[in-house]
């Protein structure tokens, strides 16, 4: 009930006049209904969603204060007795440049991101910035945890953390934060982390990440690439990526044991002229029990006509758990005021220990644009692999915009 309150609050919001000032009011609705198969119910399900987002924008004189709001609110017709359910992904007061362009404010619910730790707070976030090259953000709040459709959590878990960032010559970024987890007032997870990119020439950039848990005592990620463009049309992107799954200390999860996983990959994409491009990419996975795979990728983007666009995209893979090569197609053609898409997947599968077979993937959709306020989508899908022989969904949208 909270969360539908909310949503009352951000339409309200979008209808009122802000103090005295002409401030910028924006609203989006979106209307939907979608349609599926659950699998797990065994029978197909059909939900309306509604959608809303706001913004509220130059409110005072100086266009330092802002509102910014989203949230949806759902309903499972084939279920009567079930509730309306919501969620409300974000609503919060934006302040910039609160005292001398060296202090930005968010209050409300709000997303933090840190190299550390990220997640959706009701609570406060800072950023104090402009200390020369130095900056420092701090975030902490009641952690907000989404189910798939609505929100769950208590009073108890809480999301808080902090970093220091460098912003310097040749595009230097590097940032250090520390993160902390509680659920029921207790410490459930700590992480450290550091995050930085630097291109020391126009055609060479560098990047990595490393995320420490301290709670169980092991690096859980790790990330470091680098990015070189040795001519105007010709990128090429080498990394190697290392995890090692960590959990909440009150998750059933921890105490299950885990397998380390390593990714090598060295990827090229090439713009052939204004029209067509061409990708590749192979990577080399590897796991804890001596267990390996290849995995080979190659895209084609085509715009051979006005208004039309073709992607392909071609994967296969090879080793642990079997055999995987499948292909992805999609198109969009425009005219005028309409957008038709369409696009098929076909993947062909041979795992080791279970089963063997083919998955296939065919949808359309179409987007249409009555004026500038009005628009509308239509999505639907036909999926056929070993869950079913047809597994139909769709949806279909009107979207306002004020």
């Amino acid at each position: 009930m909270r969360v539908m309150k909310f949503l009352v609050i951000l339409m309200a919001l979008a209808c009122v006049p802000l103090l005295s000032h002409a401030a910028e009011v924006k609203l989006t609705s979106s209307t939907q209904m979608l349609w599926y198969q659950d699998i797990l119910a065994d029978q197909s399900e059909k939900d309306a969603a509604q959608y809303l987002r706001m913004s509220a924008t130059k409110i005072d004189d100086e266009g330092k204060l802002n509102i910014y709001g989203y949230g949806r609110a759902s309903k499972v017709f084939s279920s009567p007795s079930e509730d309306l359910q919501g969620r409300l992904y974000y609503f919060y007061v934006d302040y910039r440049n609160a005292f001398k362009d060296h202090l930005d404010v968010r209050a409300g619910r709000t997303y933090v991101n840190a190299a550390a730790i990220s997640g959706t707070v009701d609570g406060l976030y800072a950023d104090v910035k402009n200390l020369g090259p130095v900056g420092v953000t701090l975030f902490g709040g009641r952690h907000v945890i989404f189910e798939e459709k609505n929100e769950i959590g208590t009073r108890g878990d809480a999301l808080a953390g902090m970093s220091v960032y460098l912003d310097t010559i040749k595009n230097t970024h590097v940032e250090v934060s520390f993160g902390r987890k509680y659920g029921d007032t207790d410490i459930t997870r700590e992480l450290l982390g550091l995050d930085f990119s630097t291109t020391p020439h126009g055609m060479v950039n560098f990047y990595g990440r490393l995320k420490y848990d301290t709670t169980a005592e092991t690096y859980n990620e790790m990330l470091f690439g680098a990015k070189v463009a040795p001519l105007k049309d010709l990128v090429i992107r080498g990394e190697y990526y290392n995890s090692y799954p960590t959990f909440d200390i009150t998750s059933i999860y921890s105490i299950f044991a885990v397998e380390q996983y390593q990714e090598k990959s060295i990827a090229a994409e090439y713009q052939l002229t204004s029209k067509y491009r061409v990708s590749v990419k192979y990577a080399k996975e590897n796991f804890d029990s001596d267990a390996d795979a290849d995995v080979v990728e190659i895209g084609f983007l085509a715009k051979p006509i006005k208004d039309l666009t073709l992607n392909a995209t071609y994967e296969q893979r090879s080793g642990y758990a079997g055999q995987l090569s499948g292909i992805r197609f999609y198109g969009e053609y425009k005219i005028n005021k309409a957008a038709i898409l369409a696009g098929i997947d076909y993947d062909d599968f041979r795992r080791e220990i279970s089963r063997e077979g083919t998955v296939k993937k065919y949808w359309a959709g179409l987007n249409y644009e009555f004026n500038k306020i009005v628009s509308a989508v239509v999505r639907v899908e036909d999926n056929v692999n070993f869950n079913y022989d047809n597994g139909y969904q769709g949806y279909i949208a009107v979207q306002l915009n004020y």
